[in-house]
């Protein structure tokens, strides 16, 4: 689980940031070295980790749902809560690099939560 959190923090990290990444000369992310290693695209690299990105949540799932548990779930649940944070702040960009993509987020959970 633990492989699969990370493999997805890295490749949507990378995928979301590879224009801005590019412009700034930064180092070369999975993208570019995927480009560069099989001669493609930058879609068809961000296409192909995206399927990476999906394996690793498969993985996730896996585990978490595997009973009994190898692991305690108290253990498991930060790994998994890591990938769903990476998920939101990655999801419609690169709201680490630009945090401003995080408003709606952020308004919905504090300034209005959901009655109970």
């Amino acid at each position: 689980m633990v492989l699969a959190s990370s493999a997805i923090c890295r490749l949507q990290n990378d995928i979301m940031s590879h224009h801005f990444e590019r412009k700034r000369m930064h180092v070369a992310s999975a993208v570019e070295c995927f480009m560069v290693e099989h001669d493609v695209s930058d879609e068809v690299s961000a296409n192909f980790l995206w399927g990476e990105i999906s394996k690793a949540w498969k993985d996730i799932a896996e585990e978490y749902c595997q009973r009994p548990t190898p692991v305690p779930i108290d253990v498991m649940s930060p790994t998994l809560n890591l990938a769903r944070v990476i998920s939101v702040m990655y999801g419609k960009g690169d709201a680490y690099t630009h945090p401003h993509l995080l408003k709606e987020h952020i308004a919905s959970l504090f300034a209005h939560p959901v009655p109970l």
